[in-house]
């Protein structure tokens, strides 16, 4: 119980800096060009990651379900993360 907890906060701790970033590019308009380069950069290293996972699980010494379970939060913290600043 408590490693679900802890990993709901590192969950939650995630979203809530890329929704500070994401907010504060939509406020600040000089911040929307890096922030429009730091979404190309990450999409970029996500797509990296996912071709290269048989390697990266190696070289991180975890399983590949482990790996993928974890490229799927890190996607999830990113996406969910950016997205919240257009709920309203």
């Amino acid at each position: 119980m408590g490693k679900s907890i802890q990993l709901g906060g590192y969950f939650l701790l995630g979203v809530s800096c890329c929704g500070l970033f994401s907010y504060t590019a939509y406020i600040i308009p000089r911040f929307q060009y890096y922030a429009f380069w730091l979404v190309v950069v990450v999409s970029l290293l996500f797509i990296v990651c996912g071709l290269a996972d048989d390697f990266l699980a190696e070289a991180m010494g975890v399983d590949y379900q482990s790996y993928i379970g974890g490229l799927i939060v890190c996607i999830a913290i990113v996406l969910v993360g950016s997205l919240i600043q257009w709920v309203k």
